[in-house]
């Protein structure tokens, strides 16, 4: 079990994972779909994490959906795509933080990374770290709006580095689709 990300490591990588295939996930009862496919970001569990059939999410979840519903605007809509009843987290009792996975509509790109970078470092206040020395794991899948294609980025260090691995991300998360078109 990896307690601590001593090292930066990124990745942006092409996933078959949209809103739709979402909704058709076991864990996404009838009872929450309708609900759900009106949100434009939305948590979705770490699947199969130690057991084959658990869905899981990281121990931060409810503070972290909190804290998006608090800081985005009214026209974004934050949900997590499990019902109440089903919600599960596990606790690595990790010194990094590990947020939720969530899945975004990439006209949200940037509003979410200022959001994530905001909340890691509003957290390093709490635990009362330097950025430096906390670490989080962020990934982030961007459906692009107009392909439905999607990007997963995946953030492992320290919370000081985070914003620019973002800022980095977004020149190079689509640009082999536009490239293609010219």
């Amino acid at each position: 079990m990896k307690h601590e990300i001593t090292t930066c490591h990124y990745e942006i990588t092409d996933v078959d994972i949209t809103f739709e295939t979402i909704y058709s996930k076991p864990y996404v009862s009838p009872e929450i779909l309708k609900e759900i496919k009106n949100a434009n970001v939305l948590l979705i569990p770490e699947e199969n994490f130690r057991d084959d059939g658990d869905v899981l999410f990281p121990e931060t979840t409810i503070e972290f959906l909190t804290y998006l519903k608090a800081k985005l605007s009214r026209d974004v809509t934050v949900d997590i795509a499990i019902s109440d009843s089903d919600f599960q987290k596990i606790e690595l009792h990790s010194d990094a933080v590990i947020v939720t996975t969530i899945i975004i509509n990439s006209l949200l790109y940037n509003t979410m990374c200022s959001v994530i970078a905001s909340y890691l470092y509003d957290l390093a206040k709490k635990y009362l770290k330097k950025t430096t020395d906390l670490s989080a794991k962020v990934q982030i899948i961007i459906e692009e709006t107009e392909t439905k294609k999607s990007k997963i980025i995946k953030y492992e260090g320290p919370v000081s580095e985070v914003e620019s691995f973002f800022e980095l991300a977004s020149k190079n998360m689509f640009k082999d689709e536009t490239n293609d078109d010219k």
